[in-house]
């Protein structure tokens, strides 16, 4: 087996319950081709990702004050 096959199987196992495997097997192709740039990229995601679950978060509790208030 080669490295990318051996990468897929044991992301797999951790994650394959909630990420398909073709897309694993597309981002691991993108890690192994375009290495730092594509973490990089995806740090980036994750950053946007998390603001956006901050935001959320913020408003579900700003309307849970509100709620509690009246």
């Amino acid at each position: 087996m080669n490295c990318k096959k051996l990468l897929l199987e044991e992301v797999f196992e951790k994650v394959g319950d909630r990420i398909s495997r073709q897309t694993l097997e597309e981002k691991i192709n993108q890690f192994t081709k375009y290495g730092n740039v594509f973490l990089f990229i995806e740090l980036m995601n994750l950053r946007r990702e998390l603001e956006r679950l901050r935001e959320e978060t913020d408003s579900l509790r700003n309307e849970a004050l509100i709620y509690v208030k009246r």
